[in-house]
Formats: C-alpha cells, sequence, structure tokens
C-alpha cells in the first residue's frame, strides 16, 4: 500500500497559460496528509514540460506525464490514477483554483465516503460581466443537476481508488462527458455523492467563440450518454425535441446582439450542432446494425432454398 494517502490528477492540453495559478494554490495547501500531483500532458504542443518544472521548487511533488497523442479528457484521467497507488484520487481541471482547505477537505470527506464533490465557486476568479453572460445551468450549485440523476463535474471529483477500479475508471469514449458516465455509474453501483466543505473556483470561457466550442463538444457525446444509460431510465434524445430546440434558438437570434445574451445562444448554438452529430452518429449506427442483421437473414434464406 502507498505511504502516500491521495494522487492529484491533473489533465492537460495546452495550458501552460494556466496551469501555474493552479500549481501554486496546491502549493499553498493546509493539511497534514501526504500527498502528490500528476499533470498528465493530453498531446499539448505547447511547453507545459517547463512550467510544470517551474513549480518544482514550491511542488516537488509532481509527476509529470505526456502522451505524444491526445486521447481526451477520461483517458487522461486514467492514465494519471493508474500512474499512483495512493488510495484517494482527487480530480483537477488545470484552469481552476482550490481553495488552501481542499486538500484537507477532500480527504476527510473520502474517509467517509467513497464519491465526493467539491463546492464550486464561480465568484473568484469571473467578473460580473462574465457571470451575467453565462448560460443556464451554471448555477453553481453541486452535484450539478440533471434530468436524469446528478453528477460532479470532473475538476471537483474525489474517489476512492477502490472505487475508481470497481468501475473500471472513467470512459474513454464521452470524452467531453467522462465526468458524468462516472458520477451515474457509481451511483447505479449504490454510491451517493457526499459533499466536501471546500470550495474550487472555475473560470468560465467568457467570449462567444469559447462558449461556442464548449457547448459543441459538450453536445457530441451527449446522444450516447443518454442512450447509454437508457435502460436505467435516462431520457433518450429525439429528433423532435432536437427541431424545437432549434426553434426555440431561432426565435432568440435576435437577442445574440445583445453584449449580455451573445454567450448563452453561442453555447446554445455549439449544444444543438453537437447534439445534431450525435443523432447522425445514432442513426448510422441503427442503420449499419439493421443492415448486417438484413444481410445475415439473407444469408440464412440462400442456405436454405
Amino acid at each position: 500500500m502507498s505511504a502516500v494517502d491521495a494522487a492529484i490528477v491533473i489533465p492537460c492540453r495546452n495550458a501552460t497559460a494556466v496551469i501555474g495559478r493552479q500549481l501554486r494554490a496546491l502549493s499553498r495547501q493546509v493539511t497534514d496528509r501526504s500527498w502528490t500531483v500528476v499533470v498528465v500532458d493530453d498531446g499539448s504542443h505547447d511547453d507545459l514540460a517547463a512550467v510544470v518544472d517551474a513549480h518544482r521548487h514550491v511542488l516537488p511533488q509532481i509527476l509529470y506525464l505526456r502522451r505524444d497523442r491526445g486521447g481526451g479528457t477520461g483517458s487522461a484521467r486514467n492514465v494519471g490514477a493508474r500512474a499512483t497507488d495512493t488510495t484517494a484520487l482527487l480530480f483537477l481541471d488545470a484552469d481552476d483554483e482550490v481553495a488552501e482547505d481542499y486538500v484537507d477537505a477532500m480527504l476527510r470527506a473520502l474517509d467517509a465516503s467513497p464519491l465526493v464533490c467539491a463546492r464550486i465557486d464561480y465568484t473568484r476568479l469571473n467578473s460580473q460581466r462574465v457571470l451575467g453572460r453565462l448560460p443556464n445551468g451554471h448555477a453553481g450549485r453541486t452535484p450539478a443537476e440533471s434530468d436524469f440523476l446528478p453528477f460532479i463535474p470532473g475538476g471537483l471529483m474525489g474517489m476512492s481508488r477502490a472505487l475508481f477500479d470497481e468501475l473500471g475508471g472513467m470512459s474513454e469514449e464521452l470524452p467531453a462527458l467522462a465526468d458524468v458516465d462516472m458520477s451515474w455509474r457509481a451511483q447505479l453501483a449504490g454510491h451517493a455523492v457526499a459533499l466536501a466543505e471546500t470550495t474550487v473556483a472555475v473560470e468560465m470561457r467568457s467570449t462567444a467563440l469559447g462558449q461556442l466550442r464548449r457547448g459543441r463538444f459538450q453536445g457530441r457525446d451527449v446522444v450516447e450518454l443518454y442512450d447509454r444509460f437508457a435502460d436505467s431510465g435516462a431520457p433518450r434524445h429525439a429528433v423532435l425535441s432536437h427541431v424545437a430546440g432549434w426553434l426555440r434558438l431561432v426565435a432568440r437570434l435576435p437577442a445574440a446582439a445583445l453584449p449580455g445574451c451573445r454567450t448563452k445562444v453561442s453555447w446554445e448554438l455549439g449544444w444543438l450542432v453537437g447534439v445534431a452529430a450525435g443523432l447522425s452518429a445514432r442513426r448510422r449506427t441503427v442503420t449499419g446494425a439493421r443492415g448486417k442483421a438484413w444481410a445475415s437473414c439473407e444469408g440464412v434464406d440462400g442456405r436454405a432454398g
């Protein structure tokens, strides 16, 4: 068994401009627990290694891992988690900032529950102007709500090694929503989400283009995510409801000219584009499966004749 209590896993891709803030916040932790930091470079094109090395004087317990080809956030978190044998795993994002009691509070919560969630703080790193532009669904509630089960955003998640191994790690097929998938699988396996009394400050993308990309990235995976959990009660995304979403967006397009609404409309546009791609992929999968089944039946009929 490891002599270190926890591994803090930070997946990164082109994060040189932001990860320093997170590493400095980790260097200010107040705790008597032992922990290490695992930075997983997921195919960055910048000099992330140099930034990590520049912080070793305040965080000597950093393990830097690099993958030349990116595999997505879920895959990177798996790599980082499996590079250690600690009893606890804490997952962070590179562009956030933890409170000084983060490690201590998360590990105290994990002493009592195998699945924990930090509280989210949007106010520390975002101006009131940015906060007013956030799309719906960023009210700061944790765990986050959905129309199926609540979930823990990946940068707020902590879990025991035993639970991580029980669930087989994070999904590597849903790069945008591996955290939601993991949260739902854990709850369906009987593990409730416990709240840790600490905060993680999250900086939101404040530009319309950033929100467009974010919405598209998440929307692309949401169709497959809900299909995976349909047998457990998750509502599947239907084409008619998707069309209705486009109609609602068209009705709101005049508001996109207003600075306070532009990012909200951009996120929704990206989401709908992503969902459309997911629905198209589902249709291709179903059509391909039907074609194989039909070909199989024709082969049986031919042999029988």
